[in-house]
């Protein structure tokens, strides 16, 4: 096929605010109790706060399984199928969380169901880049697809409070659970798998099956180090997130709102370091430069983010970190398909999104329990940050030597 045989459609942008809305409301049932946990804990008749955080730790755990499961499917029967039975598990039993009323036991069925959903959202974003975009947009398609999920995340974090009426959730679960179906079957009916004629001149003649895929991932280094750098940098980065609290607390007589401050930030320059990230490298096609300057951003960040105890560097050191880890992810996610052809895209994306999650529950079990005093008295997480920032300095520094090593072949 020659370039005047290309044509490229609009209705890719249509597609794509389809699956972002879909990732947006994947993400309002995933993390809408974080911020009412006290209320949730009285509305469901619990006493432990830990069963309102296994609503939530539920999709990190049920990812790992179904990711493989969603991989085959989204590669088997294609971006519409997969991505869609996603959307269509997220808007069912989302909107059935509203029947289960103070019912715990079926709130955490439902949510369940919710979670399996997730892997089939989050495993097709390069898929949808490819089916539908050419390859100078392929990775801000992929970046704005992934900004979606992090958007999700801001959107729940400020709205939810303002949803809950003393303890009483249904008025939150109402709203949550009419967008959620809403946005399944808006998928339904009106995303289509893939354009009448492809994006690009570059096709892919044969496909790998998903074990013979699986070999191929884990016998390309490159993958490899792209592999360990999301079960460090993804893995922390949700850590972070899920501590800003215990992390920003022990630091000084902040506003009771100030850690929630903090994480906006870091949630806000992650979607301009998405955006910006993803643009240069459509640009400018350097997605190792981009990956290498992203984690400097990051680690420089993250070391500052350690030691911090002022108002003003907390919250710069907070916004340049989510700046840094989020400019690396789409580029990432984007290299990992060139540099594993013809390994399929869900594949690749899955493994890759599946270690950080596995990283995420880790660090979350692991970093809370190293805590030093500090000055003022409190327990701090200060040695926890800077083993962070060490594993992410490590991580730069394979990220070198890959650009190195390609650059002297």
């Amino acid at each position: 096929m020659s370039k005047t045989d290309i044509e490229v459609y609009s209705y890719r942008w249509i597609v794509l605010l389809l699956f972002m809305f879909a990732n947006i409301t994947m993400q309002l049932l995933w993390i809408c109790y974080a911020s009412v946990g006290a209320q949730a804990m009285a509305f469901y008749g619990v006493t432990d706060l830990l069963m309102i955080d296994l609503l939530a730790l539920t999709f990190m755990v049920v990812y790992i399984p179904v990711t493989f499961i969603s991989a085959w499917i989204i590669d088997k029967y294609g971006f519409r199928i997969g991505a869609g039975i996603g959307a269509l598990l997220a808007g069912i039993f989302g909107f059935m969380r509203i029947f289960a009323f103070g019912d715990y036991t079926l709130a955490l069925i439902f949510t369940i169901f919710i979670a399996i959903g997730q892997p089939f959202i989050l495993n097709a974003v390069t898929k949808l880049s490819a089916n539908w975009f050419p390859e100078d947009e392929r990775t801000i398609a992929t970046g704005l697809a992934m900004l979606a999920q992090f958007l999700g995340i801001a959107i729940t974090m400020l709205l939810t409070p303002e949803l809950v009426v003393g303890n009483d959730l249904m008025v939150m679960l109402i709203i949550y659970g009419i967008l959620s179906l809403t946005s399944g079957i808006l998928f339904v009916v009106f995303v289509k798998d893939k354009p009448p004629t492809p994006p690009t001149t570059k096709e892919i003649s044969e496909r790998v099956v998903l074990t013979e895929g699986l070999r191929q991932l884990f016998k390309n280094k490159q993958f490899i180090i792209l592999f360990i750098a999301f079960f460090v940098v993804l893995g922390i980065f949700n850590t972070v997130l899920t501590l800003i609290q215990q992390l920003v607390d022990p630091r000084g007589t902040f506003d009771v709102a100030f850690s929630g401050i903090v994480g906006g930030l870091i949630l806000i320059g992650g979607i301009i370091g998405s955006l910006v990230s993803s643009a240069l490298n459509d640009k400018f096609k350097k997605p190792l430069l981009i990956l290498i300057i992203s984690l400097l951003i990051s680690t420089v960040s993250l070391f500052v983010l350690a030691f911090a105890y002022d108002q003003i560097t907390l919250c710069l050191s907070g916004f340049f970190f989510g700046f840094g880890v989020l400019a690396a992810a789409p580029v990432s996610l984007e290299y990992a398909v060139d540099i594993t052809t013809p390994v399929p895209e869900a594949s690749s994306n899955g493994m890759l999104m599946m270690i950080g999650q596995v990283g995420g529950i880790l660090f979350v079990l692991i970093f809370p329990e190293i805590t030093i005093l500090n000055a003022l008295g409190n327990a701090d997480l200060i040695l926890a940050m800077i083993i962070q920032a060490v594993l992410f300095t490590i991580v730069l520094i394979l990220a070198v030597y890959m650009k190195l090593k390609l650059t002297t072949k």
